[in-house]
């Protein structure tokens, strides 16, 4: 049967308008870049830090999104290098990028903040703790700057050596948070009237600890104030034991994410109670959200599990991971207050999630997070020690 001319194009013309309502409906995404060292050292933070962020992304999708947009990440595996996350910057800018989360520690941070408020793209860091990096108007970081936690720390952890009177500072002096830990080691020691019998210093990726163990050995000091990350303190932990060092050693907030409390109870034992970090979260715990978090928390692990790599550290090290769905939380919040969606002109969603960041004084998601007006966060901090024996970070209890 054939339709007249006018049914014909009055059909056709109902079609196109069925589509056109169809792809209204179906918004544009919003593209957020998350940049992270995937290879290298600190690898497993990187990987263990992009679980979570796909975690919160997929509870935003399947919420609805952004006001209506799906969030698209997109991946980069930038090495650790400031470099390469000055670059990852400058990349998520061209491609159309919302926002970035990263680049990850505290030498990354510090070098990409400029280019971030040049370019004039909103960014949230989840490791830096170097204090006095302005990332203000677009730069945010989630975690406690060690001006914070290290007075908190430090403070809970000297009730619990109280006879203590020589210490040792110990820093990676490549790594700018490191350098910076070393100089406040040293002034709260001295405030608190006890004595730094040495400082030694290193620097990232180095390979023999063995000097550093052997020095320790020699200046006995009561306790160790250290800034490391991870891999390293995993090869001098080796080290201390070789040399037979059982000093306690307190350390700033690098050692705190990764693998360190499951690899280090495997490789020494017992004495992996020698060390000590500071924290606000556990794997059963956080200042946030309970219920929320206990959700994160299993999801978290079971992706994990899913993970051939990371699967090998058991049982999972959550700590600072969480951070990663925060970041993704707080901007989802910002943007949806603000009206931002896919369909949003790029330059004016920027600016528009920037003023919504900075509106925030608390953000409470899996973390209860206090932001500065200079756009620092800080969260409740405890003193942590390794428990060999269940492979995990567990609170101390200051006497």
């Amino acid at each position: 049967m054939k339709f007249p001319l006018t049914r014909a194009l009055a059909a056709t013309a109902l079609g196109l308008a069925l589509a056109s309502s169809a792809l209204a409906q179906g918004k544009p995404p919003i593209k957020l870049v998350h940049t992270a060292p995937l290879s290298g050292q600190l690898a497993s933070v990187g990987k263990l830090q992009a679980i979570a962020v796909d975690i919160a992304v997929e509870d935003i999708n399947k919420s609805g999104g952004i006001n209506g947009s799906m969030i698209e990440i997109v991946r980069h595996d930038d090495q650790l290098r400031p470099d390469q996350g000055v670059l990852r910057v400058r990349e998520a800018h061209q491609s159309g990028a919302l926002a970035v989360l990263g680049p990850l520690s505290s030498t990354q941070w510090e070098t990409a903040v400029a280019t971030i408020n040049q370019l004039k793209i909103p960014a949230i860091n989840m490791n830096s703790n170097k204090p006095g990096i302005l990332g203000r108007p677009y730069g945010t970081r989630l975690n406690t700057p060690d001006d914070v936690a290290l007075p908190e720390g430090f403070a809970e952890f000297v009730k619990l050596f109280p006879n203590a009177k020589r210490v040792v500072v110990m820093a990676d002096v490549r790594e700018a948070a490191g350098k910076a830990a070393e100089a406040e080691w040293a002034r709260l020691a001295k405030a608190r009237g006890l004595e730094v019998v040495g400082t030694l210093e290193f620097t990232s990726g180095q390979t023999d600890f063995s000097p550093i163990a052997i020095k320790l050995k020699e200046l006995k000091p009561d306790f160790v104030l250290a800034a490391i990350l991870s891999g390293d303190a995993g090869k001098l932990a080796r080290e201390l034991q070789i040399q037979g060092v059982t000093t306690p050693i307190l350390c700033n907030q690098l050692i705190y994410p990764g693998v360190f409390p499951q690899t280090v109870g495997k490789t020494i034992g017992d004495q992996a109670k020698q060390w000590y970090t500071m924290g606000s979260a556990t794997n059963n715990y956080s200042t946030g959200d309970a219920v929320r978090y206990k959700s994160f928390v299993d999801r978290y692990i079971a992706a994990i599990a899913k993970d051939s790599v990371l699967n090998q550290f058991q049982p999972p090290n959550v700590a600072n991971a969480s951070l990663g769905y925060d970041a993704v939380l707080l901007v989802a919040e910002a943007a949806r207050k603000q009206g931002i969606d896919g369909s949003t002109p790029i330059l004016a969603a920027r600016d528009k999630l920037r003023d919504g960041i900075n509106a925030v004084t608390t953000f409470r998601g899996v973390n209860e997070i206090a932001l500065s007006d200079k756009g620092d966060g800080a969260m409740r901090n405890g003193v942590l020690q390794v428990d060999p024996a269940a492979g995990v970070w567990k609170f101390v209890q200051a006497k």
